[in-house]
């Protein structure tokens, strides 16, 4: 099981690795990090299990520590006592081949002696008895020391039995100790790594999410703003309308000057070869900046477009009129152009090219 899972986490780190290291070609599918992060979650509570393992065999341990110490002192204690009763069955001993000595051996007073010399039956009964006693009593004492001293090895012999359970028990706990701490640390760095795989990718996300916003926002200022461009240039066409009609009606037809004349509105297109056209209610003409370089027009970014209009730094088409005070917007056959000069006819829109 633990095999399965760690090739399933794996597996997944490097699929998404492989889709962040590519640069993120294909947009972040949710389903992909919740699947990530759920992998991280089950990856998180199998770490947590590992680790309160770790806890309780650390506390076993440190149990089983304590129970080798107090071992090992009852050990101490144990071959103390049997030393004593080493020491306590040799000076019995030692003590009765003293008195055998002395009984047995002893030139002025012997065993027998002691038996003859008694007066009496009853007597020589009691000194039998005595010496029966003495004997008898010393042969206890000397059995009751050898017996204590076998009891006292043998408890010995358990005690170091127990401890070298308790520290075969021991080895085997840090053993286990030993391979969860590789495995909870070889868990951390998985989880650290498929952590930070997901942070990128909802960092990405985010980036994403931001760009689409930035790019509507763009979008809608530049609609509006074109729509509010229209509603000027309309505005302003109808106010040029009712004062080129005001015009036309105060004025003779013989008299040309001023633009005095009804104007055909087309909708064709200024070319150079055309050179006239009828656009929106004006007569389109153009002028060439290669006969009237224009210098003093002070138009900022000035530059020559792909269609060879002469455009601002704001793409609007430099043009000349009359009837519109500079830096009013109109409408061109050739898109919407900017005021920058006057001079020409009223009724007349002469844009600025380089044809």
């Amino acid at each position: 099981m633990e095999h399965l899972l760690k090739k399933w986490i794996r597996t997944g780190i490097f699929c998404t690795g492989l889709l962040f290291f590519s640069g993120f070609g294909s947009a972040v599918e949710a389903g992909d990090i919740e699947s990530m992060e759920s992998q991280s979650s089950n990856l998180k509570n199998e770490l947590d299990n590992v680790n309160q393992e770790l806890l309780d065999i650390g506390n076993d341990i440190a149990d089983v520590e304590e129970k080798i110490e107090e071992t090992t002192g009852e050990i101490e204690k144990t071959r103390e006592q049997l030393s004593i009763a080493k020491h306590s069955e040799e000076q019995q001993y030692e003590e009765l081949k003293l008195r055998i000595k002395y009984m047995y051996e002893n030139d002025s007073v012997s065993m027998l002696e002691v038996l003859i010399s008694a007066e009496s039956m009853n007597e020589f009964l009691n000194r039998v008895d005595f010496i029966q006693n003495v004997s008898e009593y010393d042969r206890n004492k000397l059995e009751e020391f050898q017996t204590l001293r076998e009891n006292i090895a043998a408890q010995e012999q358990h005690l170091v039995d127990e401890k070298e359970s308790q520290v075969k028990l021991q080895k085997k706990l840090d053993l286990r100790k030993k391979e969860l701490k590789g495995k909870a640390d070889s868990m951390s760095v998985d989880l650290a790594a498929l952590r930070n795989k997901i942070q990128a990718l909802r960092a990405e996300e985010a980036r994403r999410a931001a760009e689409e916003a930035r790019r509507r926002e763009e979008e809608q200022a530049r609609k509006e703003a074109e729509e509010a461009e229209e509603k000027k240039a309309a505005k302003t066409t109808a106010q040029v309308k009712n004062n080129s009609d005001k015009n036309t009606s105060d004025k003779t037809a013989s008299s040309n000057k001023g633009g005095g004349y009804d104007m055909p509105s087309g909708g064709g297109v200024l070319t150079k070869k055309k050179g006239v056209n009828y656009y929106n209610g004006h007569r389109e003409t153009y002028y060439s900046q290669k006969v009237l370089p224009g210098h003093g027009l002070k138009i900022p970014g000035r530059h020559v477009a792909s269609d060879g209009t002469i455009r601002d730094s704001d793409g609007y088409i430099c043009v000349a009129s009359s009837d519109y005070p500079k830096g009013t917007v109109v409408k061109t056959s050739l898109g919407p152009g900017k005021v920058y000069d006057s001079g020409c006819a009223s009724g007349t829109i002469d844009l600025y090219t380089d044809w």
